[in-house]
């Protein structure tokens, strides 16, 4: 397990903006986020951090990091690791883990772990199922329509496993149950069930949060924006929650029931219209 280490803010930004990414920072169908690249220009401007917070690895935020000319930490997997850049707000006294020279703080199980424990179980329940340890790069092209960078950028997991879920639904609450015991859980997407740790996207942004509550500095206002149900976690833990309507689905329900924005407009054209009203509320 990884040890517990000190990480301390290096300035007081007024909000910190943590956000998910696909339906929400970029377009549904097309990928696209510049309708927000003014906005993001206006955040990096005013010294406000923008956290991606994403189901994505850290080898697919490579390109677009570079793209939004990001240097902000970043949150992969659904929670399960936020990576700290030496460029970034937070300054990082030693580290959990160390990936690809950068500082990582783990709040999730190592994926070595994870298919340890789910293959024992497929061993053990005869559990039918495919996760992407047992794929080739073309049978990930084949499930998910990604190219053949994509797929093998989606295929460097560290923390998660996707499984393409072959049985039937009874067997499946007997698998959650099973790997729940040691302590893993699982997230139901679309295509996939993901198997992760016990974290979530907002015990990342608690995280920031007890930071500041450490250093004795003045603990900013968190702003979080998300489209859908795996978003719920760090919106409800957001002192603004910032719901960006989707096309495709309805918005999801909160505990919360104050500071909610719910954006008129779908994907990064809301994400854009509801940062541009919080801060010229902040900022002026």
């Amino acid at each position: 397990m990884p040890t517990e280490t000190q990480q301390t803010p290096e300035n007081d930004p007024p909000l910190i903006v943590m956000s998910d990414l696909d339906g929400t920072l970029l377009d549904h169908d097309t990928y696209s986020f510049a309708p927000a690249l003014p906005v993001i220009t206006r955040l990096r401007t005013a010294g406000i951090p923008l956290i991606l917070n994403t189901s994505k690895t850290a080898a697919e935020l490579i390109a677009l990091r570079g793209a939004l000319n990001n240097t902000d930490p970043y949150v992969v997997e659904n929670g399960s690791a936020i990576y700290l850049p030496a460029s970034s707000f937070i300054h990082t006294i030693g580290s959990t883990a160390q990936i690809s020279g950068i500082d990582v703080h783990v709040l999730g199980a190592r994926r070595t772990e994870i298919l340890s424990i789910i293959q024992k179980k497929r061993r053990e329940e005869n559990f039918l199922f495919t996760g992407f340890s047992d794929m080739e790069v073309s049978e990930v092209i084949t499930y998910t329509g990604l190219s053949e960078s994509e797929a093998e950028q989606a295929m460097t997991r560290e923390f998660s496993e996707p499984l393409i879920w072959q049985d039937s639904a009874h067997q499946l609450r007997k698998f959650e149950a099973l790997i729940a015991n040691h302590g893993l859980r699982l997230l139901r997407g679309g295509r996939f069930v993901h198997v992760i740790g016990a974290c979530d996207k907002g015990k990342c942004l608690q995280w920031f949060r007890e930071c500041f509550t450490r250093s004795g500095k003045t603990i900013p206002q968190f702003v979080a924006l998300g489209d859908s149900q795996n978003d719920v976690a760090m919106l409800n833990a957001a002192d603004i929650a910032v719901i960006v309507r989707s096309s495709h689905h309805e918005p999801p329900d909160l505990e919360k029931q104050s500071s909610v924005i719910i954006t008129e407009k779908a994907g990064p054209q809301g994400w854009a219209e509801a940062l541009t009203q919080i801060l010229d509320e902040t900022l002026t």
